[in-house]
This record gives C-alpha cells, sequence and structure tokens, in this order.
C-alpha cells in the first residue's frame, strides 16, 4: 500500500506520482496559497530575527571605543523627540545639527525610541520587522521572475540567510535599504511585465526614500528602474513621449521626496547637504597610508580618521560636519591622486575583502571591535555567502537557460562590485548582492531539490515579463 500511486500508474505513464513532500510542496506555493505562505514564512524569518537579536551585544561606545553607526541612529531619534531636530551628542559638540547619515533610519526608529528611549531592544525589533518585509517582499520578486514556487524558496531562504538577517539584528541603514532595493526591484519588474502609472508612482516614492536612507544607493536605483522604463517605451506608439514621460514621473516624484531634507540641512549648515556627510571621513578611511600599504591593502584604515580629524580641529575649531565633510574629501583625494601607481593593487584587493575572499578572520575581528558582534554571528554570514556563492552561479545559468529576465540582478551585483572599488570592502556595502544571491540560488534550489514540473519546459511568458519563453 505505501507504493499504490505507482502500482496503479498505467504502464507508458509520462510521469510518476511524485513524492508527498514535493506535491505538499506545491500546494503550498500554489497561486491560491501563495500569499499566505509568503506571510507565514515572513513570520517566521521575524521571530528568528527576534531570537537571534537577543545574542548581539548593545554597541560599544565612549571610554576610547569607536563609535557604533547604531548608537548614533539611536541617539539622534532620542534629540528629534526631544524637539532638538537631528542633533549630535558627538563632534564638533554636543547638540550640534548633524548629517551624518541620511534621515531614513532615525525617521524609522521614531516610535520605538517613543517606548524605550535609549535603549537598543525596540529599536532592533524594529529592523527584525523591515527585515522580515524584505522577506516578503523577495518573494514576490521571485514569483515575478520565475513563478510562485520559486518565490517561496525565495522567501525560506530569505528568511534563514545570515547575510540578511545579520544586518537585521542592529538598528543602522542596511535593513531599511535592503527592503527598498527589493521593493524597487520588484516595482521595475511589474513595469516592464504591465506598465501602468501607478506603478511609476510608486517607483518614483521607493527611489525618493532608498536616497533618504543610503544616498549612493539612488544611483541603483535608477539602475533598476531607468531599463525597465526604456524597454516599455521601445514597444510603445510613441517611445519618446511614453519614455520622457515615466523618466519624469520617476524622477519628479524621487526629488519631491528627498528636497525637504536638503533644504532642511542647507538652512542648518549654511552649504549644501544632499543627503549626509559621512562620505568624506568613508573616502579618508579608503585613502591612507594603512589602507594603501601593508596587511590591510585596500581595507578601511582604523585609524587615518582620527589624524586627519584632529588635523580639522586644529585649522577650523569652529567647522561644522558639512564642512569638516568637504575637508575630508579634499584629503582623501589628495591622498588617492597622490598614490595613484597604487591604484590596481588597491582596487583588486577591496574586491577581495568584499566578497570576503581575504582575511575573513580579520573581518569577523572587526565586527567585535565595531559592534561588539559576538564572532559566531559574523562567521556564519561568511559561510553562508561561501556556501550561497556555487547555488547563485548555478541559478544564474539556469536562468539564462530559461530566458528568465536576470539582468536587474546583474545590476544589483555590478552595482556592489562598483562600490567596492569606490569605498573598502565592507559586508555591509554588499547588501545589494545578497539580495541578488538569495534570488538565483532560490531558481537554483527549485530545480535541485523539487525538479521540473511534469512536461513543463519554461515559464509562462505572462510570469517574469515579455522575453520569457
Amino acid at each position: 500500500m505505501a507504493h499504490r500511486d505507482t502500482a496503479l500508474a498505467p504502464s507508458g505513464s509520462a510521469a510518476p506520482a511524485p513524492r508527498a513532500w514535493r506535491a505538499a510542496i506545491e500546494r503550498v506555493a500554489s497561486p491560491e496559497r501563495f500569499r499566505a505562505t509568503v506571510v507565514l514564512v515572513g513570520v517566521g524569518g521575524l521571530l528568528l530575527r527576534l531570537v537571534l537579536g537577543r545574542f548581539e551585544p548593545s554597541p560599544p561606545a565612549g571610554h576610547g571605543q569607536v563609535y557604533a553607526d547604531e548608537y548614533w541612529y539611536v541617539r539622534v531619534a532620542h534629540n528629534v523627540l526631544k524637539g532638538r531636530g537631528f542633533a549630535s551628542e558627538f563632534w564638533p559638540h554636543s547638540h550640534a545639527p548633524t548629517a551624518l547619515h541620511a534621515p531614513l533610519t532615525v525617521l524609522l526608529l521614531l516610535p520605538a525610541s517613543l517606548v524605550q528611549p535609549f535603549g537598543y531592544t525596540a529599536q532592533r525589533a524594529t529592523m527584525a520587522l523591515i527585515g522580515a518585509l524584505t522577506v516578503v517582499v523577495l518573494a514576490y520578486v521571485g514569483r515575478e521572475l520565475a513563478g510562485p514556487r520559486v518565490g517561496v524558496v525565495a522567501a525560506v531562504l530569505a528568511a534563514v540567510y545570515p547575510g540578511l538577517w545579520v544586518n537585521d539584528l542592529v538598528a543602522t541603514s542596511e535593513s531599511p535599504a535592503a527592503l527598498l532595493v527589493a521593493v524597487v526591484l520588484l516595482l521595475a519588474l511589474r513595469y516592464r511585465r504591465a506598465p501602468r502609472t501607478g506603478t511609476l508612482v510608486l517607483l518614483g516614492l521607493s527611489i525618493g526614500l532608498l536616497t533618504l536612507d543610503r544616498g549612493e544607493l539612488s544611483v541603483l536605483g535608477l539602475l533598476l528602474a531607468v531599463p525597465a522604463i526604456v524597454a516599455v517605451a521601445r514597444t510603445s506608439a510613441l517611445p519618446i513621449r511614453t519614455g520622457v514621460r515615466a523618466l519624469l514621473v520617476v524622477g519628479v516624484l524621487a526629488l519631491a521626496v528627498v528636497t525637504p531634507w536638503s533644504v532642511y540641512n542647507q538652512v542648518r549648515f549654511h552649504q549644501t547637504v544632499l543627503i549626509s556627510t559621512d562620505l568624506g571621513q568613508t573616502l579618508v578611511g579608503a585613502n591612507c597610508p594603512e589602507s594603501y600599504y601593508g596587511p590591510l591593502t585596500g581595507y578601511d584604515g582604523r585609524y587615518c580618521f582620527y589624524s586627519v580629524l584632529l588635523a580639522e580641529i586644529a585649522a577650523h575649531p569652529k567647522a561644522n560636519e558639512a564642512a569638516a565633510d568637504s575637508y575630508f574629501r579634499r584629503e582623501a583625494i589628495h591622498y588617492a591622486t597622490s598614490h595613484w601607481e597604487r591604484w590596481p593593487v588597491v582596487a583588486g584587493m577591496r574586491e577581495l575583502w568584499l566578497w570576503s575572499l581575504w582575511r575573513p578572520g580579520w573581518t569577523v575581528f572587526m565586527s567585535g571591535v565595531y559592534l561588539g558582534r559576538p564572532r559566531w554571528i559574523a562567521w556564519s554570514q561568511i559561510v553562508a555567502f561561501w556556501l550561497l556563492t556555487p547555488l547563485a552561479l548555478y541559478g544564474f545559468v539556469l536562468a539564462r537557460r530559461r530566458r528568465i529576465r536576470v539582468a536587474p540582478l546583474v545590476t544589483l551585483v555590478a552595482f556592489t562590485a562598483a562600490i567596492g572599488l569606490v569605498v573598502v570592502g565592507h559586508l555591509r556595502y554588499r547588501v545589494p548582492a545578497e539580495l541578488a544571491w538569495v534570488l538565483l540560488a532560490a531558481i537554483a534550489l527549485d530545480r535541485l531539490v523539487l525538479g521540473r514540473r511534469p512536461g513543463a519546459t519554461t515559464p509562462a511568458p505572462s510570469v517574469g515579463g515579455g522575453d520569457l519563453g
């Protein structure tokens, strides 16, 4: 009786009956149950993040320690609630105007800061919730690319993959960045499949919010949106008019989201600060003796910033953050141009650091220095990336064979590599590529674990765009 289905199958049937567990997966990944399944996986991802968050200590601060970004976000959120606006407790003086980081993460932390003004539990729970939403959005991206089954697999992978949940354990900008990049990717894919003005509106607003989370990701948002807009315009009766109109809708709405913050900064600093003032110190760390020579070539110079900062304070004791940022940029550019012969070596080493191919133990050590993070959490992010990489590569091959639209995923990876070339190989800059890794690995796992559906060839043209066979 255990083999009843096989025994009753007619001889010469096209395929044997699927295993029970495969049939169960087919049921939960069916279009009718897709939404409920994805929500359930998202809840599981939320619970996992809340549990793992208990192992993440509070960020080190004071007494000679490096101030972690999380400390800045939480304290600035508290100052906003106290009516001080975006004010810093650090240099140049207490309650000085600050735009060290983009504002969106601070705004997202305001409700948690009402509940817990100086703690981290509620703030990190906010990031865990954002991470769970990313799981859900990636499921819909997977469905858009290759059907509901791949969408469910992508959701499960996103829920448990350390490369994503590690960012959801701390209250920093990486979690909102992952969510918003996934949203922009989903909207770009949907607009190309079914062009609608409403999708364009959401796309423009999402790119604006992405810019307010991490300024450099505005470029990525445009790199995802513009090809979709151009592709749709080329198939329309009036390609130039359609394309220009769509670009204007997206561009105007994105600027409308960002402009109030830029104006606010102009009033406070009396000079232009479009998004943040952290580029200068980032470039200083990436272009200094410690990052150009020696065992840490290509990595972030841990102590370079302080020497430049002391020189800035001595030369301009009353300078604000914006003025200091301009000074840091000049110093970084001067050092880089003075040591231009080292660029090829430094650029290559930056990529090795970024993709965890060089001295991963040092990366783990620095996670402990900056975040106080346990070594097992930092190692899990690196090892999981190594394990997922072969699956992602196989998923890319499968996607090409099935003519699934993978150009946006290639864009995520290429943008990540470009950022690594310009700055440093911190793993937090790898967020866009981690999203692509999950989606490509989901395509691979769907094929390896579940196999091809009986009689199936390629996804239907309505799934993932018109270029699917």
